[in-house]
C-alpha cells in the first residue's frame, strides 16, 4: 500500500485547511487543493453527484464529501489501491478531524492557519492510521502471496511428477528448466524457482514484502500454461486426459476454497482441458 498525501480542503474556498505527505511532490498544496475544488465543482455541475474515485496516470485519488462542515477530504495513493478500503479509510479522518478541530473550523475556513503546532496530535493520529493500515495491508498482502505460490506449486509438482515419467523428465529437463527461467525472469523475486530431477518444484527464497500480485498471478499462470502444453505433446491425447482425471480432479476437489478464493479456477481448468 503506498500512500503519497493527504488533504482536507475548503470545499467553497479551495484551499487546503491540512495536509500530510509521506512521499516528495514537486506540486504546491494550495494550486494541487484549488484543482481538487475545480474538479469536484465541475463533477457537481457537469453529472450532478459527487466526484468520489479519479485516475490519473500513476495516481489514484479519492474523493469524500464533508458537506455539513464544508469539506473536502482527498487521499492521493498510488493506482492499484482499492476504492472501497480507501472510502472507509476517509471516512474515518473526516470523523476525527470534524471531532479535533471543530471550535476552530469556521476561523479555518476564512482565515486558515499559519500556526503548525495546531495540528500536531492530528498529524500523530493520521501517522499512525496509515502506518497501521500499510503494515496490515502488507501482512495480508504478503501472506496472499505465499498462498497462491504454494497453489500453484501444488498444480506443478502434479504435473511434473505424476504425468511426467522419470524417463520423459530427463528428456525434457532441459525445456523445463528454460520454461521456468524465461517466464519467472519477468519477476526476479521468483528467480530461484526450478524443478529438481525428482519433479518437485524448488526455490531459493521467495520476499512477498517484493511482490506485487497481479504481476505474479500472471507469470505463475505462464509457467503453469507452457508446462500443460509440453506436457500434453509428451503423450497421447487419451492417456493425458486419464491422468487429469486421476491426478488434477481430486487436487481442484482438495483446493476448491483456496482456487475460488482467488478466483483461479476458470484459468486453471482452461490451461488443464
Amino acid at each position: 500500500m503506498t500512500v503519497h498525501s493527504f488533504y482536507v480542503i475548503g470545499l467553497r474556498e479551495g484551499f487546503p485547511l491540512y495536509s500530510r505527505k509521506w512521499t516528495q511532490s514537486d506540486v504546491d498544496s494550495a494550486l494541487l487543493s484549488g484543482f481538487l475544488a475545480s474538479m469536484e465543482h465541475m463533477a457537481q455541475q457537469v453529472a450532478a453527484q459527487h466526484v468520489n474515485v479519479v485516475n490519473m496516470k500513476d495516481r489514484r485519488f479519492f474523493f469524500q464529501i464533508d458537506e455539513d462542515n464544508g469539506l473536502l477530504l482527498v487521499f492521493i495513493t498510488d493506482v492499484s489501491e482499492s476504492a472501497s478500503r480507501f472510502r472507509k479509510y476517509l471516512g474515518i479522518l473526516n470523523t476525527q478531524f470534524v471531532k479535533m478541530f471543530h471550535e476552530q473550523l469556521e476561523i479555518l475556513h476564512k482565515e486558515g492557519t499559519t500556526d503548525t503546532t495546531l495540528f500536531t496530535n492530528f498529524d500523530e493520529f493520521i501517522d499512525d492510521l496509515v502506518l497501521t493500515w500499510w503494515m496490515g495491508e502488507s501482512t495480508v498482502s504478503a501472506a496472499k502471496v505465499m498462498d497462491v505460490f504454494e497453489i500453484f506449486t501444488l498444480f506443478y509438482n502434479t504435473l511434473l511428477q505424476r504425468f511426467l515419467t522419470e524417463v520423459s523428465r530427463r528428456t525434457y529437463d532441459k525445456e523445463i528448466q528454460a520454461i521456468f527461467k524465461d517466464k519467472t525472469k519477468k519477476l526476479p523475486a521468483l528467480k530461484g524457482v526450478k524443478m529438481d530431477t525428482s519433479g518437485v518444484v524448488t526455490y531459493d527464497s521467495i520476499d512477498p514484502q517484493q511482490v506485487k500480485y497481479p504481476h505474479l498471478r500472471q507469470v505463475l499462470f505462464d509457467v503453469f500454461h507452457e508446462l500443460v502444453l509440453l506436457t500434453r505433446k509428451t503423450m497421447p491425447k487419451q492417456t493425458y486426459q486419464s491422468l487429469v482425471f486421476k491426478h488434477f480432479s481430486p487436487l481442484i476437489r482438495t483446493e476448491q476454497d483456496r482456487l475460488k478464493t482467488y478466483s483461479l479456477t476458470e484459468r486453471i481448468v482452461l490451461d488443464i482441458l
